[in-house]
């Protein structure tokens, strides 16, 4: 087995015979930037985003050449996840559109000037706009997919994010000690928050940070040398004290799951003598988060979790109106993006506020999309899935199928009880894992 600790940028550049500098810069700097900029929540900062996403795409198709080499049912499976927004943005004739949705029809007509044709998609103008994201969070899916050198360059995106992630996780303790409400000391909550690092809610800075907590940790196993070893453990250790730190209890949930997903993975492996430094790193990784909680002051998570009945009932109250929104528009749904504007017509009596988001990113899904259209991200979703870990990782590349795995499943617990997903930072993020464990699943050669 070669060393895992020569991949850093250049030397991947040099190996793999191609300009993969380019394409990993490129990743790290869309992540980042995403995150830096509120979360990338706002319309200026998405469009940002998306520019600097759409530049460094076409860089590396042009000068770095990307590697053409995806499953062609990846593409087929994201074209149908692109197609299907377009579907619901269609006009169609009145008598069609009540034959496919019946209650769209009904609510149409309540206008003065109900039009002939309508389109699936209650509200066209979000289902544009949230089409517009999606197309970024594919492009930067196929930007990691399709990453120059085989996926090889995989370990040097999987560092910076590592680096990056202690960045902010620094960051965001400092503004919790020394902050003063506002967002970089500045900018204040026009709609209320939590703020957290760069965050304007405490729960989605923890749903980023859980995703590079499981990859910090495959590089920490997978670095041969001991001072990589411990700086990417301790990365990883003040990473995931920044989550307890955000009292999230969706955030701490999602990272024990993740944390438990990694380690029976690794403990999955055939023994042998290196599962022994497997289980006392672990071990170590966990001793040392629990010292550091412990020496903050585990009180005010327990408070926390103790004091949630309100917002616990009250999110159970916004799922049982999403649900009975989506026995009106179970097929084909109500239209990408919509939520916010549907769900006012369904309000459970003693639900409080305006709910823009379901708190349930399976939920709302559901029902922007309807069985037809959450079939088509299920079967995106597998179709990476069984691509990516359909090979057998052994050795080192056991750390990475333990870390893609873990990142994945802590967003995907995270999404039971929050909206992560429809955050663009996370959603890229997420995008993007999805898509480096598919360029590292593809890898046959073993890394160096």
């Amino acid at each position: 087995m070669g060393r895992f600790h020569s991949y850093d940028w250049y030397k991947v550049k040099k190996e793999a015979g191609v300009a993969a500098g380019p394409a990993v810069t490129g990743l790290v700097i869309v992540a980042a930037f995403s995150a830096l900029l509120f979360g990338s929540v706002e319309y200026w900062a998405m469009a940002l985003v998306a520019a600097l996403t759409a530049a460094f795409f076409a860089a590396n198709v042009f000068n770095a050449g990307l590697n053409a080499d995806a499953p062609w049912d990846v593409f087929f499976a994201a074209s149908a996840l692109l197609a299907y927004p377009l579907f619901q943005m269609v006009p169609l004739p009145a008598f069609i559109l009540g034959l496919l949705q019946p209650r769209t029809v009904s609510l149409t007509s309540l206008a003065p000037a109900a039009a002939s044709f309508h389109s699936i998609s209650l509200y066209v103008f979000p289902t544009e706009m949230a089409l517009a994201r999606l197309i970024v969070y594919l492009t930067v899916f196929f930007m990691a997919t399709l990453l120059p050198g085989q996926g090889r360059a995989v370990p040097g995106v999987l560092k910076a994010l590592s680096c990056f992630g202690f960045m902010l996780a620094l960051f965001g303790m400092v503004q919790n000690v020394a902050g003063n409400g506002k967002l970089y000391w500045l900018r204040a909550l026009s709609h209320g928050g939590s703020p957290f690092g760069p965050f304007v809610d405490r729960d989605h800075f923890a749903g980023y940070i859980n995703m590079i907590v499981p990859l910090s940790l495959a590089v920490s196993l997978a670095s041969r040398r001991p001072w990589k070893k411990t700086l990417f453990a301790f990365f990883s250790v003040i990473m995931s004290f920044s989550v307890f730190l955000t009292l999230s209890r969706g955030g701490v949930i999602s990272f024990i799951a993740g944390l438990a997903m990694f380690s029976a993975i690794l403990l999955s492996k055939r023994k042998t003598r290196r599962s022994k430094w497997q289980f006392v790193s672990l071990s170590a990784f966990a001793i040392a988060l629990v010292s550091f909680v412990l020496y903050a002051g585990i009180s005010p998570l327990m408070e926390r979790f103790s004091a949630g009945g309100v917002s616990d009932s009250q999110r159970v109250l916004a799922w049982k109106g999403t649900l009975a929104a989506f026995r009106d528009f179970p097929v084909f749904g109500t239209g990408l993006g919509t939520f916010q504007y549907v769900f006012t017509l369904y309000h459970p009596p003693g639900l409080h506020h305006f709910w823009d988001h379901a708190h349930n990113d399976y939920l709302e899904f559901l029902l922007d999309e309807g069985i037809a259209g959450t079939l088509t991200g299920i079967f995106f979703i597998f179709t990476v899935l069984r691509e990516a870990f359909r090979r057998q990782w052994e050795g080192k590349r056991a750390y990475l199928q333990a870390g893609f795995a873990s990142s994945l499943a802590t967003i995907g617990v995270h999404s039971l009880v929050d909206f992560n997903l429809h955050i663009p930072s996370n959603a890229i993020l997420f995008f993007m894992v999805l898509g480096l464990s598919l360029a590292a699943g593809k890898q046959q050669r073993q890394i160096r």
